[in-house]
């Protein structure tokens, strides 16, 4: 049965005009002014230049505003780095970013510079990296919803979270995952299957499911 699901999954594709621009630099251009403009408004102001609260240094970006610090997302795989430096998951035997997260972003990158994507498929990958870093910023950051108290506790939270988190970025980023060239799909399921649980299996079937019945808006 999860043979012909794949198979499915896998032939179930179209094609697009691939966009001129870099997506890199759309992606950052927006973190940049739209998406740091509402963690200022919550946080407090920059100043004249907005840019100025933001550092990079061994490979992530860090926002350094009035009444917050925070890791800042970006089109880079460090930023798993700064989350774990902030919580301290793998000294409490959660291991999400060690060994799932930055891993598997840094393969993503490393196929890309290997050529074995699409362009298409490039946009999705960084688009769906920004959509992750967001996503946990939300909820740690502006929803406070991942205190230091409990490391453990918090950690797990954020595990599931992003687990759960997957899906979405995968279905609406870019173009969405189902609608990438054939190449795309089998070169992202070999990228990710090496690191992945059963737990994180049950997402990926998730948006398999979703791929091949869509739900009805």
């Amino acid at each position: 049965m999860l043979k012909l699901i794949l198979i499915l999954f896998f032939s179930t594709h179209t094609f697009a005009t691939i966009p001129g621009i870099e997506i890199k630099d759309i992606l950052e251009n927006n973190l940049k002014t739209d998406y740091l403009k509402s963690l200022e408004e919550k946080f407090g102001d920059c100043g004249s230049n907005p840019e100025s609260c933001l550092s990079f240094d061994r490979g992530y970006a860090r926002l350094n505003l009035p009444k917050k610090e925070m890791c800042f997302p970006y089109t880079m795989c460090g930023f798993y780095n700064c989350m774990e430096e902030k919580y301290k998951c793998e000294s409490v035997g959660v291991d999400y970013f060690t060994k799932l997260a930055r891993p598997t972003c840094n393969q993503y990158v490393k196929n890309i510079n290997e050529g074995q994507f699409t362009k298409l498929g490039v946009e999705w990958i960084y688009s769906v990296m920004v959509c992750l870093q967001k996503g946990l910023v939300d909820e740690c950051e502006v929803k406070r919803n991942c205190p230091t108290n409990n490391r453990k506790k918090t950690c797990e939270h954020i595990t599931e979270f992003t687990l759960s988190f997957h899906p979405g970025c995968y279905i609406n980023s870019g173009i969405g995952v189902c609608k990438l060239p054939m190449k795309d799909k089998l070169n992202i399921w070999k990228t990710v299957n090496p690191y992945m649980t059963k737990r994180e299996r049950e997402e990926a079937y998730k948006v398999i499911f979703q791929c091949i019945v869509p739900k009805r808006g």
